[in-house]
């Protein structure tokens, strides 16, 4: 697994992206990829914030 943060060309916006791979006979069997604008996926991290009693 892979968590990076990238620029797009031509002044696009930043992105967080996250590789997943499944290794197999030690080659890459299966890759996935995830990529979320980072002013967005900030946001996306409140679930593990504690609920208000």
């Amino acid at each position: 697994m892979m968590h990076s943060r990238r620029q797009l060309p031509d002044a696009g916006p930043e992105i967080a992206v996250v590789d997943v791979w499944r290794i197999d006979d030690g080659l890459i069997a299966e890759a996935w990829e995830i990529i979320e604008p980072v002013a967005q996926a900030a946001a996306h991290l409140v679930w593990w914030e504690p609920a208000e009693r």
